[in-house]
């Protein structure tokens, strides 16, 4: 009777699992975009989408809810049902960056969601204006150190990535860089085109086509290895700076509580669609290198991207309401 008795247990216990592995998902899928159509991550998401939907066999919708540094965006996924069918394309920026700089954050990374897969990490270049006098990272210090105070770098706005490793480049070679923060990543590339502020730490994606024009000059990526977009150009580990090394991330997580089969179906899904040589083109393309991460890796991954976040935070004295 006991082992009977247990075997029904177990049964009970196994059936929720089998019931949502062989029925998931039952309707469309909503990816959750914390950031304006059209950018980088935007774009990176609906690549994803598309080849997810195929595989899944539903559709794949994408919902820009931007606004707060990301913050609308990811608390909507926070608060959606724990079913699978509404999804976070998360970055760097809103979970890890965002939580370490805000004085009462809206959610906690390591514990509202339920890390699925890490995409890809995003690579960053440390970009000028054509007219800055200085061609190489070395000769930018030693200008910033002649001067300072008086060179200008543009972010995305107080607290965002690029602040934070604006602050950090600032920190470890001893500068007095001008932050100049602006209402995303448009305003501060206008800008730096046009000269009205001097450097600015952005991704591959936007500086690279203006590279290539001649609209800017990169001094160095942020990256542990020289990025295939611009093989000649050098890391900033390469150019004297010991340790720096910064990439943002993209990545698939659900709210917490998801089923652990609903996990391991999207996991293996978006692993089997991240082998494909289009998808992975497209997205080298666009400055994202693939990484295909189980939930446990990304778990972790996010712990360690945390802390460094807060200590850098900490370390510039960076907070906000």
């Amino acid at each position: 009777m006991r082992r009977v008795g247990l075997a029904a247990l177990i049964g009970l216990l196994a059936a929720p699992m089998a019931e949502a592995q062989t029925t998931y998902p039952s309707k469309a899928i909503t990816m959750v975009v914390a950031f304006a159509p059209g950018g980088g991550t935007d774009t990176a998401a609906r690549l994803i989408a598309k080849d997810l939907a195929t595989e899944l066999g539903q559709p794949v919708v994408i919902d820009n809810r931007a606004g707060a540094g990301g913050a609308i965006g990811a608390l909507s996924v926070v608060r959606a049902a724990p079913d699978g069918h509404t999804l976070l394309f998360g970055t760097g920026s809103e979970l890890d960056v965002l939580t370490s700089v805000k004085g009462k954050a809206p959610y906690d990374p390591l514990r509202d969601f339920e890390p699925i897969s890490r995409i890809g990490s995003v690579s960053f270049l440390l970009a000028a204006t054509p007219s800055l006098k200085a061609d190489s990272v070395s000769e930018l210090i030693a200008l910033a150190r002649a001067n300072p105070g008086k060179i200008t770098f543009a972010s995305f706005g107080i607290g965002s990535t690029n602040h934070l490793i604006g602050e950090a480049f600032s920190s470890a070679n001893g500068l007095q860089l001008e932050h100049v923060p602006y209402r995303g990543s448009a305003a501060a590339a206008a800008d730096l085109l046009s000269g009205q502020v001097e450097i600015a730490f952005d991704t591959a994606s936007v500086v690279i086509p203006y590279v290539r024009s001649g609209k800017l000059k990169a001094l160095a990526s942020l990256s542990d290895q020289r990025l295939r977009l611009a093989p000649d150009l050098p890391t900033m580990v390469e150019s004297g700076v010991p340790g720096f090394v910064f990439e943002g991330w993209l990545g698939v997580l659900a709210p917490r509580s998801t089923p652990p089969a609903v996990i391991d179906r999207l996991h293996t899904s978006l692993a089997k669609i991240l082998k494909s040589p289009a998808l992975s083109a497209a997205l080298t393309e666009r400055g994202v290198g693939v990484v295909a991460s189980s939930p446990a890796e990304f778990s972790a991954f996010m712990k360690a991207d945390v802390d460094k976040w807060k200590d850098i935070a900490r370390t510039s004295n960076i907070k906000i309401d």
